[in-house]
């Protein structure tokens, strides 16, 4: 059995994105892990594909982004066509560059080049990653978890069983999770009755090759992705029955769609690279925690791959879990704060399923009175641009809230009509260009981010007056030293401030200006504290002469 100071603190079932995103968040937050997975290695294939501004936000913070962008194709636009084809036009084109994020344009990039990016950052901070490996089962108690595995030699051949100690478990091992398996947790849903057709293959349409492209045809759908080297994926509706779950697929299909929507003289693509067939489920598991062991990603919930949901839910679930594993392990928050993580993603999980759903069903009907009620509200939806961009956010997840988390609050004055202005407690923190007072560099609030911290961003309105001073200095005067390992503190304001340097909390303190306004359009007008969590939601809002009620609350934070 692996014990002792070498045993990680965390033991992760499942080497996709969400596992590798959870396991570099812990290593950021100082925690030791280790990923295992059963299959030998990387697949070269999969489904997913796109990456929304929300998960761009979560890799730029992991200091991957600008490896995952070089793999990856961005898109302007979403196109959306009816039974005519190119022909009519599109009944919907959603633009891709007017989301409130620093990375508003949909990301085109193959899961296998996201995992290899995300590897080699998990290895570059320490992380160990065991292929070849196995979960056979678990036992928990009160001081931890012990991992029966099987290690292989990485060619699926003569296995040798170890034991694994850990204090923690996740399960981030897909669809067919086994540690929800081993849970006995309920996974409740439905399956789709629809079946598809996906191939990645060689082509050169008419068509934009910086847009998503979704032809919904009399006769079932197409769509037309451009991958991020030349070739297109095409993915296309199958009527079900018995005959097509035994025949092999081909390309004869995908040849009648794109004829039907672009027309006779469209070119047709030959031999695929890729070709599969696969249905689609709706699940969500009953819960996501039982004591120390945890799910995440796909073991929680899976659904269509319409709207490219799935693999940004699971990254965003990661990103939320792996700061309170983080507080854990130090010592902080206890159970509560392990529980707060259902709390805050399953509600996610459940809208974002019916979301997926309604999404799904409209783009399978196939009366012909349904069709045209459907294609009307989509031409609607096109000629009323406010409407496009309510869809697009909340397709990105950057509307994605926590306010009903217990882990939350906005202080005494939670009713007083400042409440209007800025983000509500739960919100993702919304970006801002700032000015660094100290060399008048750049800055940006969702950059915070890249430090995984809390941080507590103190805005002084206007000219900071007399009281406003004394209170900042009080504040800063009086962090206890043991949070400063856990918060980092920037002061902004409109003009410019200046602390003195003898004050003692004068170096707990980052200075920033909102030369432009943008903080000030953002978060409202007068002098206010914002605590921002890791995962960049806001825990904790109030007026700054309200310092005293965020001390108590840092302190229920932080408690041993």
């Amino acid at each position: 059995m692996i014990t002792g100071s070498n045993a990680p603190k965390v033991l992760i079932v499942g080497a996709g994105p969400t596992g590798l995103t959870l396991g570099i968040n812990l290593l950021r937050g100082g925690v030791p892990c280790r990923v295992i997975d059963k299959l030998p290695g990387r697949l070269p294939w999969s489904r997913a594909l796109g990456l929304h501004a929300r998960s761009q936000e979560i890799f730029d913070a992991m200091g991957v982004l600008e490896a995952v962008r070089r793999q990856a194709r961005a898109f302007e636009a979403i196109h959306v066509y009816g039974d005519k084809g190119r022909d009519k036009g599109p009944l919907l084109s959603l633009p891709m560059d007017e989301l409130p994020s620093p990375f508003p344009r949909l990301l085109c990039c193959p899961q296998p080049r996201i995992e290899a990016v995300l590897e080699e950052r998990f290895r570059s901070l320490g992380g160990e990653l065991w292929w070849d490996t196995e979960l056979l089962d678990f036992q928990q108690d009160g001081s931890g978890v012990q991992a029966r595995v099987l290690q292989r030699d990485g060619q699926g051949r003569h296995g040798e069983e170890r034991q694994l100690q850990a204090d923690l478990l996740v399960g981030t091992d897909g669809a067919h999770s086994r540690v929800r398996e081993l849970l006995g947790l309920p996974f409740v849903g439905n399956d789709y009755h629809e079946r598809f057709l996906l191939a990645d293959v060689d082509w050169a349409p008419d068509l934009e090759n910086d847009a998503f492209h979704g032809f919904l045809l009399a006769d079932g759908n197409l769509i037309a992705i451009p991958m991020p080297d030349d070739g297109w994926r095409l993915v296309v509706t199958e009527e079900p029955g018995e005959e097509t779950e035994e025949a092999e697929p081909d390309m004869a299909l995908f040849h009648e769609r794109i004829r039907e929507a672009l027309g006779d003289q469209a070119p047709l693509p030959g031999e695929p690279r890729w070709l599969s067939r696969f249905t689609i489920q709706r699940r969500l598991v009953s819960h996501y925690r039982r004591n120390r062991i945890l799910l995440v990603g796909d073991a929680c919930h899976v659904q269509s791959p319409l709207g490219a949901q799935g693999m940004n839910t699971g990254i965003a679930d990661a990103f939320n879990l792996a700061w309170k594993l983080v507080q854990f392990c130090r010592g902080h928050g206890g159970g509560a704060l392990l529980d707060s993580y259902q709390r805050e993603r399953r509600p996610v999980a459940e809208d974002m399923l019916r979301g997926v759903d309604a999404l799904s069903r409209a783009s399978f009907v196939r009366a012909k009175v349904l069709r045209g009620a459907r294609d009307s509200l989509l031409r609607l939806a096109g000629n009323r641009p406010q409407l496009g961009r309510r869809l697009v956010r909340r397709a990105s997840q950057l509307d994605v809230h926590y306010r009903h988390s217990p882990l939350v609050d906005a202080g005494p004055d939670a009713d007083l009509g400042w409440r209007h202005q800025g983000p509500l407690p739960g919100d993702r923190v919304p970006d801002a260009r700032l000015q660094s007072q100290r060399d008048g560099s750049p800055r940006r609030v969702q950059a915070l981010l890249r430090q995984p911290v809390h941080h507590l961003l103190l805005q002084l309105g206007g000219e900071p007056d007399h009281r406003a001073r004394v209170i900042l200095h009080a504040l800063l005067s009086r962090l206890p030293d043991e949070y400063l390992n856990e918060l980092r503190v920037t002061v902004i304001s409109r003009d410019g401030f200046e602390l003195d340097r003898s004050d003692t909390g004068a170096g707990r303190a980052h200075l920033w200006r909102d030369h432009d306004g943008e903080f000030e359009q953002a978060f409202g007008t007068g002098s206010r504290l914002w605590l921002m969590r890791p995962d960049g939601h806001l825990g904790y809002r109030a007026p700054l002469t309200d310092a005293d009620y965020l001390f108590a609350y840092l302190e229920r934070l932080f408690h041993h």
